[in-house]
Parts: C-alpha cells; structure tokens; sequence
C-alpha cells in the first residue's frame, strides 16, 4: 500500500522562517514597498504572504538546509512505496521553487492569498491530496500536533520539552531529529561581536593625544562613550546581518555567520536590535548631547550603508573609514577634548588604508566570480583597490613625518624629536599588514587580524613607550 512522508518547510526542512526572512529581503530591496506591507495584514496573514512572495522571491540554492531531514527523506525517497510531499504556511510559490532544488518531493501544498495552510487547514489539505492512505509527517511546531494525532508516525525536528510531552501523550510511533549546535545565547554573543569592540578604544585617542588620561572625569566619559559605540556597533552588526543573509549565505567565510547559517533564529535578531539601541541610548543620555549627535550619524550612516551605499565602488571604502573616524569625534565630545587637524588627517587616510584591505580580500578571495555579491567591484579592480590602499597608508605615515616638524607637537611634549622613531615602527606595520593582504595571509577585517597577531602588538609596544619617552 503506498505510504506517503509529508515534510513541514519552515523550521524543519529549513533552518530558517521564510516569512521573516523574506520580509527583510524586502526592506533592502524595495523600502518603500516594505513601508507599505503593513497594510497587507489587515487582509490577512495568508494575503500579506502572498504578496510577500510576489515582492521578495526565494533563492531556494542559498537557504540553510537541515541535513539530517534531508538525509530521512532521501532514506525514505530510497522506499519506491514512499511519495514525498513538501507542505508549508509558507506560500506555494516559495514552496514550489523549494521543491525544484531539492529534487525530492512529487507534491508541494503551500498557502494561497486566501487560505494559510497550517494547523488544521493544513491537515485538510493533505487528506485531499492523498485521500485514506496512511502518512509520516515531519514537523517542528506545536500547530503541527493538529496533523500528528492523525498520522501513522511522528518526526519532530527539534522538539522543546513542552513539544516532546504533547507529542508522547499521542501514543504514536515517534522519531526524533536534533542539530547539534551551541545554545542560542552562544550563538546570540557571537553574532553581537564583542571582540570587533577593539575598535571602539578610539574614543580614548582624544584623551590619549591631548594628554588627558590621569583625568578621572575624561576617562569615565570615555569608558560610557566606549559603551555605546559597542552597543551601537552590535546594533549594526545584527542589522547588517539580517540584510545581508543571501550575499552572506554565497560568501566563503560568512556563510558561517550565526544568522546566515540558520544556527540563530531570525526571531532572535529582530530582539537584539532594540535591546542593543535601548543601551546606546542609556549611555547617549548620560553624556554631553554632542556624543548623541555623533553616535546618531554613526548609526544613520550605517543604515544608509547597509540598505544602498554599500553597493557604490569606492563610496564604501570612504564610509568604512569615516566609520572609525567618527568614533574619534564621538570620544571628543564625550570629553570635551578638542581633536587636532593632524589626527584627523592622519585617521582619515591611516583608516582609508585599513578599508581598503577589507575590500582588496574579498575581491581576491572570490577568484571564480566576476562581480562581488552585494558590492559594485570587480574581479579586475583587485589591482586598483590595493594602490589605494597602499598609497593613503603611506601618506598617513608622511602626516606623522609632517606633524613631528610643527609648532604642536613642541607644545605637547617635552622631546618631540624622539616620536620619529614611531613613523618606521608605523611604517613596518602598515607594509607588512599589505603584503600578508597581497599573499591572502589575513582576517577578512584587519582590525581583528591586529588583535589576534603577536607583532602588531609588539608595534603597539613600541609605539606605546616611544610617545612615554618623548613626554
């Protein structure tokens, strides 16, 4: 007797929502339209889908699939008494573009703008695609125990506890699936990045230049202005992430990513980011409001960034590096140190330098495409994007060679004649740091590479006790 195995989609199949995930494709695809969505639902959830599907369609190649599901039904595809059927919430054209790639399934059922298959209605549509015959059913989601209580056998994927006990009060024939992955607090501390904090040290550069680091005062005011370019970084991190998940999914290193894995829940991110902007605010509020300012361009910068100005060669490298510039101004203003044309000038072409490693990487690491996902470069601009580089980090060393010959240095140091001997130490730095980058020997981002690399901080040691000597 023919025997049927009927997989869930979202959650199950998938390590993903689609509905979240393709709503979000939505905002970074067609924003004013997203604006718009809202109004959909008044339509019903059904309706909004729908409409989602016809605005935001799937790129079924790049999802997070689950292998062990798509081991049980390759295993039960191998029983020629099987057929396969793919039913989901989701809508029958996200559905359907699923079941094409996956290559398994002889029936799909998804929602329609009038019906949204789930629970119940999802049940009844089963019974009319495969009438009396007896049927496994792989789900995920205590709406499917409407379906369980009327197949032959139960597949939870991931059962919670509450899930398993409903599940057992069933009595039926049950087989579980588990992903082994970190606990999702794991996965929500490493999408956040604590480590990319490093970069926020740079409000202290104000301080630090302008002699003022056995200020108690300044130091506190740096230290709240620290903790909010950290909550506000995170805050960008997660956004970028959910915006990113397909050219994420199709690069070599941030396929990994918690979100774009599918390890992390989407639900999950759309927690983070007020939680994380609440923190920057809390901090903003106890500082002057020219910090506010500041860390509020960051943050609109970064949206501009992330939804448009991302895609514009060279346009990017210059955001990248103004996004460490500005957190320059904001430790200015958190502590009323004013900060010098020099530094400015120096942070402006040193941290253009460090983009364009960012970028130069990424091109050279994706040899078999012709265009980046996601950006506006080009196989052949590797070359180019590497003379920018090079050359402003060679001229942010000449504004240090330039400054040691000015009025202002004399006023801030007792022996200004012995910082020269930080510009080989910067020098050797900045050169090496591009000739690992040229052999593909560093981090996508070169700040973390410097954290992670005894030598950099060497360099730093060095530089550290130079500017002692010469105070």
């Amino acid at each position: 007797m023919r025997h049927y195995v009927v997989c869930d989609l979202d959650d199950c199949l998938i390590k993903t929502d689609l509905l979240y995930e393709q709503w979000l494709v939505l905002l970074k695809s067609k924003p004013l339209i997203f604006l718009k969505s809202p109004i959909w639902l008044f339509k019903g959830r059904s309706f909004f889908k729908t409409k989602l599907s016809e605005h935001a369609p799937i790129t079924a190649n790049l999802l997070p699939y689950r292998d062990e599901v798509l081991r049980f039904l390759k295993a039960s595809k191998a029983d020629k008494n099987n057929k396969l059927i793919l039913a989901s919430a989701s809508p029958e054209a996200w559905v359907s573009d699923i079941s094409s790639h996956v290559g398994l399934f002889e029936h799909t059922l998804g929602s329609s703008a009038e019906l949204n298959l789930k629970g119940t209605n999802k049940y009844k549509a089963i019974r009319a695609a495969i009438g009396d015959n007896a049927f496994t059913y792989i789900g995920d989601h205590a709406a499917d125990i409407e379906i369980w209580k009327h197949c032959s056998k139960v597949v939870a994927v991931n059962p919670s506890p509450n899930l398993k006990s409903k599940i057992a009060s069933l009595a039926k024939p049950t087989e579980v699936i588990t992903d082994s992955k970190k606990a999702a607090w794991k996965l929500a501390i490493k999408q956040i990045r604590p480590h990319q904090w490093i970069k926020n040290v740079l409000v202290f550069l104000p301080s630090f230049a302008g002699h003022k680091l056995l200020d108690v005062e300044n130091i506190q005011n740096a230290l709240l202005a620290f903790a909010g370019f950290s909550f506000a970084a995170s805050f960008v991190y997660v956004l970028n992430d959910l915006l990113d998940l397909k050219a994420d999914r199709n690069h070599h290193t941030k396929k990994r990513r918690p979100f774009a894995s599918g390890d992390l829940p989407i639900k999950w991110g759309l927690l983070l980011l007020p939680a994380l902007l609440a923190g920057c605010g809390i901090m903003a509020a106890l500082l002057p409001v020219d910090f506010a300012i500041w860390i509020s361009v960051y943050l609109i910068l970064n949206l501009a960034y992330s939804l448009y100005l991302k895609q514009s060669v060279v346009v990017d490298i210059i955001i990248l590096s103004m996004m460490y510039t500005l957190r320059i101004f904001a430790g200015s203003a958190a502590t009323s140190v004013p900060i010098s044309e020099w530094l400015l000038s120096f942070s402006t072409l040193f941290f253009f330098s460090l983009a364009c490693v960012k970028r130069y990487t990424e091109i050279i690491r994706s040899k078999n495409k012709i265009t980046l996902d996601g950006r506006g470069y080009r196989q052949v601009d590797y070359s180019m994007v590497q003379s920018l580089g090079v050359g402003s980090g060679l001229i942010s060393i000449l504004i240090i060679l330039l400054y040691l010959q000015s009025n202002d240095v004399r006023a801030l140091y007792s022996n200004p004649q012995n910082l020269w001997f930080a510009t080989p130490v910067l020098l050797f730095w900045i050169s090496r740091v591009w000739i690992l980058t040229n052999r593909d020997e560093i981090h996508d981002d070169p700040v973390v590479f410097a954290v992670k690399d005894k030598i950099s901080w060497i360099c730093l040691g060095l530089l550290g006790l130079i500017f002692g000597i010469a105070t």
